[in-house]
């Protein structure tokens, strides 16, 4: 749907492009060392970390997508978002303030810490999968929305906001998507959780409030109109996948302390489902203004020409593209840093931890570092808009993904926090014994046509999440060698000696 816009709303969105270049190029004085490129320092103070933090949990699917489900289903879309919400709320409430005082550089490799270096790789793997797919969506979803605003082709439309990330998140890693996850979570904010209800409510068409809740069907007014199935299927998805994401780890360990990272990620987890709610609405106004939308995933266009007037039309439309961006940004930043820290480091230079090569960080050393990042930050992005380009839908994959993560390594790493001592034999057992699982329950789905079965259903996740918890209990039990967990090499060897 190609959106008619007047020379202002194209200004805007023109202008937000060209500053995020110019914090790209800003941020490279700034990544000087390993910690700066890959997680700014760890040094962020609250409002820095809530807004890079609430900026990176809600992406395209989100807005778009949060307005499409609003239009289809009605405030039941809220589960989409909101079920990331939750996921950033357990995450805070459970591990956020232990994984700031790890140093760690990534999920895998606390996962050595206590299941061994197999887990480790497989765990990698599975990160890898998990991040390139979903930075592959975000990509696609940056494409759709610029399409719809200059009318170009959606192959180029993704090379052009695609290599913009790639650009900013190469020159300055972490201090580049934080300093543009800043300026995308005021974007964000001011478009969806201000300016959207205003004009909404504003609207001749709908009247206000009442007027709104008068038009709107009885269906899109129940929160569970998905029935249980539908709404289990985003908690399943989306709150075991997101405590353990790679990219929401590599952005808690940037927080300078642990208070500030419980406290912000638990608050961003509220910023979450607020700005869910945002999306929603826009799409549930739209399906009272133009009740008959030949592709409902058009709601989110549809409602920016019904409802926003110029000027306020050209910050929307640069919201949605900064949801996109935020979450490329850092999933792109992601994947390269389990490429580097668990492949790169841990296998060809046989460096079991980040922590062994502090020292380089004052050293010339530390500016090659810093360049192996950028390299391989700028291949994967590369391949990512590749794939982007030849395969214009990947949620499938995703789903794929999410669906591993959350039901074959969700368990281990939480045990991992909330036990006092693990059993490195566990996690061992729990990771391929659970993946068996979910890809033989997926196998079934597939060639039945059991959509609960299959990709994308409830049951892979459920299969997975039950056989995980249930070896891992019982290897537990069995196995009398049990160790500290989240130790690293050093502390250990400090442990046995002591």
């Amino acid at each position: 749907m190609k959106l008619h816009l007047s020379a202002i709303d194209f200004g805007v969105i023109a202008a937000y492009f060209i500053v995020l270049i110019i914090i790209g190029v800003v941020s490279y004085r700034f990544a000087t060392t390993r910690d700066d490129y890959l997680v700014a320092g760890r040094r962020l103070r609250f409002p820095m970390f809530f807004s890079c933090m609430a900026a990176l949990a809600v992406g395209g699917a989100v807005t778009v997508g949060g307005a499409q489900r609003g239009y289809e289903v009605g405030v039941a879309g809220v589960w989409v978002g909101g079920s990331l919400g939750m996921g950033l709320i357990v995450l805070g409430m459970l591990v956020s303030s232990k994984l700031s005082r790890l140093r760690a550089l990534s999920m895998a490799e606390v996962i050595e810490r206590n299941y061994g270096p197999t887990a480790r790789i497989l765990s990698a793997i599975l990160t890898i999968i998990y991040t390139v797919s979903l930075t592959v969506v975000q990509i696609v979803s940056i494409g759709a929305i610029l399409q719809g605003i200059v009318g170009w082709s959606t192959t180029v439309c993704m090379l052009v906001g695609g290599g913009v990330v790639i650009f900013y998140t190469f020159v300055g890693g972490m201090w580049s998507v934080t300093m543009t996850d800043l300026l995308q979570f005021i974007v964000k904010t001011a478009g969806i959780i201000i300016l959207v209800p205003i004009f909404v409510f504003a609207h001749p068409k709908i009247g206000g409030i009442s007027g709104f809740l008068e038009q709107v069907p009885a269906s899109h007014r129940d929160i569970t109109s998905l029935g249980f199935q539908g709404t289990l299927y985003w908690i399943l998805l989306y709150v075991p996948g997101l405590v353990i994401g790679q990219d929401i780890w590599q952005r808690v360990f940037t927080a300078k302390n642990d208070r500030i990272a419980r406290a912000g990620t638990l608050s961003a987890g509220v910023y979450a489902i607020i700005y869910a709610l945002g999306g929603v609405l826009l799409g549930m106004a739209t399906a009272i203004v133009v009740p008959h939308l030949a592709d409902p995933s058009e709601a989110f266009s549809a409602g920016v020409a019904q409802f926003l007037p110029v000027g306020v039309a050209g910050i929307l439309l640069a919201a949605a593209i900064a949801a996109a961006m935020s979450v490329a940004s850092g999933t792109i930043l992601a994947c390269s840093t389990v490429v580097y820290n668990d492949i790169y480091l841990r296998l060809v230079r046989g460096i079991v931890t980040d922590v062994e090569e502090e020292a380089d960080q004052t050293r010339p050393s530390a500016t090659r570092e810093v360049w192996i990042n950028r390299g391989i930050a700028a291949v994967l992005g590369v391949v990512m808009m590749g794939l982007a380009v030849v395969i214009s839908d990947l949620f499938k994959a995703l789903d794929l993904a999410y669906g591993f993560l959350s039901g074959c390594v969700f368990i281990p790493v939480i045990a991992g926090f909330v036990l006092k001592r693990v059993s490195p034999r566990a996690g061992l057992v729990s990771l391929p014994v659970s993946f068996l699982g979910v890809a033989g329950t997926m196998i079934y789905g597939e060639t039945t046509g059991r959509a609960d079965f299959a990709i994308g259903g409830n049951w892979p996740i459920m299969v997975g999440l039950a056989l995980s918890i249930v070896s891992y209990t019982l290897v537990t039990v069995l196995d009398r060698k049990r160790i500290t967990p989240n130790l690293s090499p050093a502390e250990r060897a400090a442990l046995a000696e002591g």
